[in-house]
């Protein structure tokens, strides 16, 4: 049997070296993409079906983007029928009460990638050491669950739990206020305790017994392990029950891979990780906010009760009463189900008044091919906007060339005939993550005639981004209310 090494971000150089060095080894690649919102693409080249492959990586969590590459890519190497995989990381000597949460934590992390048929093994080792050991005892097993005050908290099921405790990652403080704001009888404000890195090592409220609200979206890897290091500590303190809000669920679009493309399926990864998270004796629960596949939710295991909100329809809906005859227009066909559903609850509510014909609200689409992970292209328009004003509807907007080309597409009207084309434009969506430049991209475009595409852009606050580049143009809709709303009733506080 052979055997393929891989090196991932921050691997050691002079570790992979002396395994090459070993005869059988032969050094495997993944190809590695960029995206401008943050997210990563990673796609196998080399085949390790049948083969063991061993990876060089980087562990602990003041280092996220290395350890979430290594994450990634042994979940793919998994995925891809691998008869073995070893992860090789530096060691970590840490004795004290944190370090030893911190391996822990990623022990549970390691744990929770797709055992191979050989097995699955976590070396650590010196990487000054001349003499490295390859194989030795491994860490990889899942570790024994610290036991806490959590089971026996269960046996008072239907005694008095208490507010239900809410505390949230570092970006999501904002949302944490919303959340208290709107029910300060019935939930409690947590903080989190953290090292000298920033990084979370416990909770600064004592929750035994009581349940646990987490806020926080998973838009780029440390705010992930942020998240993913608040529940463990929740669990190890003896949560009755454990309720992750997450209002972005990062790499939401890379949910499938193409036939023999061999592309990691990051989407199912994040889901793998977050189910690695102990239960609690009442549950953990995850609660997602307007996803790009409405099959994500069933990648969760482990037990957990993933529930998908419709946020933005709320939002559409209170922003459209009163109006007759409008249109709601996608940037793709893809949208077209979901669009259309949403012009038939709008049309209930004006036929209920007794309205009818041009009164009611109808959908178009916009055809789209997608040339790459970030590029696409237009193809054209269907559906009558002949001097409308519009509604344009995303799910998220990254750098907003989608929507550009859309709108474009709707304003020059079919078949280049300016005739057909629409007037004013709002763009809605569920996410702004609005990386770089992208908003004002979004500002600064024009149709044929040099007159702006878009009048304003509305988004949810469900990420961080939006939230801080809110203003005239961009408009920011908060989803707390929404989201309170589900967790009290989740948790049947207040009944």
């Amino acid at each position: 049997m052979s055997k393929i090494l891989l090196v991932t971000t921050g691997g050691g150089e002079s570790i992979a070296s002396r395994l090459l060095a070993k005869s059988g080894i032969a050094r495997g690649e993944v190809f590695k993409e960029p995206f401008p919102d943050g997210e990563t693409y990673h796609r196998l080249v080399t085949r390790v079906a049948n083969s063991e492959a061993v990876v060089v990586g980087s562990g602990g969590f003041a280092n996220p983007d290395a350890l979430m590459e290594l994450y990634d890519v042994a979940n793919l190497l998994a995925d891809e029928g691998a008869l073995g995989l070893t992860l090789v990381v530096p060691e970590d000597s840490g004795k004290s009460k944190g370090a030893r949460f911190l391996k822990r934590v990623q022990s549970r992390l390691f744990s929770s990638v797709p055992v191979t048929p050989l097995g699955n093994r976590v070396v650590e080792v010196d990487p000054d050491c001349p003499s490295m050991p390859f194989y030795k005892s491994m860490s990889g097993k899942t570790p024994k669950t610290k036991q806490v005050a959590g089971g026996s908290a269960a046996l008072d099921l239907f005694g008095s739990r208490g507010n239900a405790v809410v505390f949230s990652t570092r970006s999501y403080g904002y949302m944490q206020d919303q959340f208290f704001a709107l029910a300060p009888d019935k939930l409690d404000c947590g903080a989190v305790l953290r090292d000298e890195n920033g990084i979370a090592k416990g909770l600064g409220q004592a929750v035994e017994g009581r349940d646990v609200v987490i806020i926080g979206g998973t838009i780029d890897h440390a705010e992930t392990f942020d998240l993913y290091l608040i529940a463990n500590a929740a669990y190890e303190a003896g949560a009755l029950s454990l309720t992750l809000v997450i209002p972005y669920f990062g790499y939401s679009t890379m949910e499938r891979g193409k036939p023999d493309a061999h592309e990691a399926v990051k989407a199912s990864y994040r889901a793998r990780l977050i189910s690695s998270i102990p239960r609690c004796p009442m549950g953990n629960r995850v609660v997602l906010c307007d996803l790009h596949s409405e099959g994500i939710p069933h990648y969760f295991g482990n037990g957990i009760r993933a529930t998908h909100l419709y946020c933005i329809k709320n939002i559409i809906m209170e922003m459209v009463k009163g109006v007759h005859g409008g249109r709601i227009c996608t940037t793709d066909a893809g949208r077209g189900k979901w669009a259309e559903s949403l012009v038939k609850d709008i049309n209930k509510l004006l036929t209920a008044q007794g309205l009818k014909g041009d009164a009611l609200w109808s959908a178009a689409f916009a055809l789209k091919d997608r040339k790459s992970g970030s590029e696409t292209e237009l193809l054209g328009v269907l559906g009558d906007v002949a001097g409308m004003d519009i509604d344009l509807f995303d799910d998220m907007i990254r750098r907003g060339s989608t929507a550009i080309d859309a709108a474009k597409g709707y304003r020059n009207g079919t078949a280049g005939n300016p005739e057909t084309g629409c007037k004013k434009i709002r763009f809605v969506a569920s996410h702004g993550i609005l990386p770089g430049n992208a908003l004002e991209r979004l500002r600064t475009s024009c149709d044929h005639k040099g007159e702006a595409l878009f009048s304003e852009v509305i988004v949810t606050d469900s990420h961080p981004n939006a939230v801080a580049l809110a203003g005239d143009f961009l408009k920011v809709k908060p989803i707390a209310p929404l989201l309170v709303a589900h967790v009290l009733q989740s948790l049947a506080i207040g009944n």
